[in-house]
């Protein structure tokens, strides 16, 4: 298993792993509705990583 580079890098691992674990209860409409909004989170998320790694931090952000 790969060691984390970050403490991002672990919080997607570990986003992902939960993921994985709770598949079983999406049938649950809090759970898919929780879902839904921690991928879009996510998204936004590695959005900003890739933004900051190409030196464009984009609006509202603090450089």
């Amino acid at each position: 298993m790969k060691v984390p580079r970050s403490g991002v890098e672990a919080a997607l691992n570990a986003s992902r792993r939960a993921t994985e674990r709770l598949a079983h209860l999406a049938r649950d409409p809090d759970v898919r509705r929780e879902a839904q909004a921690t991928a879009e989170a996510l998204g936004r998320l590695v959005g900003a990583i890739r933004r900051a790694g190409s030196g464009n931090a984009g609006p509202g952000s603090a450089g």
